[in-house]
């Protein structure tokens, strides 16, 4: 029997509450972080409050979505309008975590692995779009955690968990195999991220877009890419390996071309505009990590 004896749906309407809340922190996260005073970035101690009026939020106004259709998405204490911003990342959260279950086996290495770094590319996405800031207080610990995932695959390689398939079916699955691997709604499966592959991807991720700035520097005499970004590939490719970090920069890269080329062609950006090149790494990242195989089989076809 399954480790967790549910069927797929019934954990999706169970976690989706927790989703919420989560997606409910990470408005925190991406309101607080860019912030330049010590105080004003405190997560933990320092209450919710209305970045408005400053006044204190109640409770039965923090309430994940619910709270911001019930005041009609203003603060209840001053009437200042709430970004639609927030209830987004809330539903985002939520689905988030109830759309888990459906791709990554529920209770794996590669689910848990998975939720931590969708929530990540959801903050950074949304610091970098809103204040140009991808914070180091989330990517460091993140290059760490990515390299440490390799870890448990080692030492428990034959631990299987059993989940509900669609249907009346079983899947086994390997509890902490670091790669995808069959899920309710997923039928792929990957070769897991060795230490050696997070190592690298870390090296790599770091190094390579560090000296391609070096040389655009050498060229245009500034920088063409933030520090933050050459941090957020280096703990992209801790969790994902080499090969799949080299994709993500590519279609990072390809996505800020279609974004940044008609801003310049039309002249509303210039050559030191600067844009928010964490969220198009964040964008291509799910396409890379569950297409990027397929997509570059179909690629090496066309070559033929």
């Amino acid at each position: 029997m399954p480790t967790f004896d549910f069927p797929t749906w019934l954990l999706s309407l169970f976690l989706a509450p927790f989703g919420l809340i989560l997606g409910s922190f990470a408005n925190v996260l991406i309101h607080r972080l860019p912030q330049e005073a010590p105080a004003d970035r405190d997560v933990v101690a320092k209450p919710s409050h209305c970045p408005g009026c400053k006044a204190r939020i109640r409770p039965w106004h923090n309430i994940p979505l619910v709270s911001w259709l019930w005041l009609r998405g203003r603060c209840a204490a001053c009437g200042w309008r709430i970004p639609v911003r927030y209830p987004l990342v809330e539903l985002l959260g939520g689905l988030l975590l109830a759309g888990s279950v459906w791709i990554f086996p529920f209770g794996t290495l590669i689910w848990a692995k998975g939720i931590i770094c969708g929530y990540a590319l959801m903050v950074l996405f949304f610091t970098d779009l809103t204040a140009f800031i991808l914070p180091d207080v989330v990517q460091f610990p993140l290059m760490a955690l990515g390299v440490l995932f390799t870890l448990p695959q080692l030492i428990w390689p034959l631990h299987l968990t059993s989940v509900w398939a669609p249907g009346p079916a079983l899947l086994r699955v390997e509890t902490f195999a670091n790669g995808l691997q069959p899920a309710p709604a997923w039928s792929l499966l990957d070769q897991p991220v060795s230490w050696l592959s997070s190592l690298l991807g870390l090296g790599l991720g770091y190094g390579l877009p560090a000296g391609l700035n070096l040389v655009y520097r050498w060229i245009r005499k500034s920088d063409g890419i933030g520090m933050g970004d050459f941090k957020m590939l280096a703990w992209l490719g801790a969790f994902w390996g080499w090969g799949p970090m080299l994709g993500i920069l590519f279609g990072g890269s390809l996505l800020g071309s279609a974004v940044g080329l008609p801003l310049l062609i039309t002249r509303k950006a210039g050559g030191q505009t600067m844009l928010p090149f964490g969220c198009a790494l964040a964008l291509s990242t799910p396409v890379v990590v569950f297409y990027g195989p397929a997509i570059w089989i179909a690629y090496m076809g066309m070559m033929r």
